[in-house]
């Protein structure tokens, strides 16, 4: 996060004829779609300038600094101290220094100090030296910082090595980054719940909800035929007398 505030703010230093070959391209581009081959005069390329300058400072750079409010708003700064820590898992900046990475894991140890112990400090001392034969070996099956957050999670016997670090790994992967997946559950969950399914137990909407959301796309047919095979085998359901009689009225 730390990075993306920092490129932002480069991006309004950038050249602004770095900006103009940008829109040359685009405008080239547009030009031989459309085979418009219009003489570009003097004339009309001074005042391209003039109003790809206006554009620059009236709207880019106003466009840029709402986004940086917008996530410094989102983000507190130490929260954003905090999630910047695990930037020490990312294989291509492990140094062989004794020190790297112990200020950022005291750091989080400090954030949450009923979950951590000193072995979290002992642990990383270890994994730092597996991250350095990564870098070292150079090889295409490197892993990002993600994929060893992810792998410290999932794999059995790395979770079992390093309880810690992979406490410190779910902790990163579970920080919501934005309040977008909240709100495709909440979608997922309206289109399930609908008013002729409210009645719906918490368990069998969240089963639903979860076959929508992590589920395939598209079911294959031997998987249409087992949930056909599954329902087949099912007890018909009873209906109450009085509903038979309201619907043969």
């Amino acid at each position: 996060m730390f990075g993306t505030l920092l490129r932002l703010e480069e991006l309004k230093d950038i050249n602004i004829t770095e900006y103009k070959q940008i829109f040359e391209i685009v405008d080239k581009r547009k030009t031989s779609l459309s085979n418009n081959r219009n003489r570009i005069t003097r004339s009309t390329t001074t005042r391209n300038e003039i109003s790809l300058e206006q554009i620059f400072d009236n709207k880019i750079v106003k466009f840029i600094d709402k986004i940086i409010l917008n996530i410094k708003a989102r983000f507190e700064s130490n929260v954003l101290k905090f999630l910047n820590c695990f930037h020490i898992f990312d294989v291509s900046e492990v140094t062989n220094e004794q020190q790297y990475g112990n200020n950022e894991i005291n750091t989080i140890k400090q954030q949450y100090p009923n979950d951590f112990n000193d072995d979290l400090l002992a642990e990383w001392k270890v994994f730092r030296k597996y991250l350095l034969v990564q870098k070292q070996q150079q090889t295409s099956t490197i892993f990002t910082q993600r994929q060893l957050c992810i792998n410290l999670v999932k794999n059995g016997m790395i979770r079992e090595m390093y309880p810690q670090l992979s406490l410190a790994a779910e902790i990163f992967l579970c920080a919501p980054i934005s309040t977008a997946t909240v709100e495709r559950d909440f979608s997922t969950m309206n289109r399930i719940l609908t008013d002729l399914r409210n009645r719906l137990t918490t368990a069998h909407l969240e089963q639903l909800m979860r076959i929508s959301i992590e589920g395939p796309s598209h079911l294959d047919n031997d998987l249409k035929e087992l949930i056909i095979n599954c329902w087949k085998i099912k007890k018909l359901r009873k209906i109450s007398s009085e509903h038979n009689k309201s619907f043969y009225e």
